[in-house]
């Protein structure tokens, strides 16, 4: 016969390990893989300025995305398409295509825009390790980035991303305005939608 009987004993139980809001809220946008945004975007540069509306698809997880900016008439400025690192990108009628976007977009605009960053920056998250994030003291949300994130120009720089009017879209809060920064060049995005 079998005789059970409860016992204590002093062994301290350890302690759970807090995960700090910051590394939940990018653990949780981590998972986040596949997204479009829409809204308006504006490069500003020296004397150069020029706007437009647009229409962002990410697929992470088969390296697919494409991207269309219209004029505020409607007409078609830009359609990009990528595909497991392969880029098309269609201006005033004619196909360009290549491996590195960044700088198939500052080739053909004049403008650097850098995608692979920005596919995390939009997000709120580091893409380099280097890459620094100050958050607001009440809401714990990212306020600015900091990187030092090399592009095709000479400017060496570092870029600065300035986050501001979040959202809560489903489980996941996100950024609906963002002013990216480096030297002399500003793009302004307004997100008018996010879907996750």
């Amino acid at each position: 016969m079998f005789f059970l009987s409860a016992c204590t004993t002093n062994k301290a139980i350890p302690p759970i390990e807090s995960v700090h809001p910051h590394q939940e809220r990018a653990q949780l946008l981590q998972q986040l893989s596949q997204w479009q945004i829409t809204g308006k975007i504006a490069f500003i540069q020296s004397n150069k300025r020029e706007r437009a509306n647009f229409h962002w698809q990410i697929n992470e997880e088969t390296q697919q995305q494409n991207l269309n900016l219209t004029s505020y008439l409607g007409i078609n400025v830009l359609q990009l398409s990528s595909s497991n690192g392969h880029h098309k990108v269609k201006v005033d009628g004619k196909t360009y295509q290549g491996e590195d976007l960044t700088a198939l977009i500052y080739q053909l605009t004049g403008f650097t825009l850098p995608t692979k960053a920005l596919n995390f920056w939009l997000k709120g998250l580091p893409y380099l390790d280097s890459d620094q994030i100050s958050y607001h003291p009440e809401t714990q949300l990212p306020e600015y980035l900091l990187s030092s994130l090399e592009t095709n120009t000479n400017n060496h720089e570092a870029w600065r991303i300035h986050y501001g009017n979040y959202q809560a879209i489903k489980q996941f809060i996100l950024a609906k305005k963002l002013t990216i920064s480096k030297g002399d060049l500003t793009i302004k995005l307004v997100i008018d939608k996010w879907r996750v």
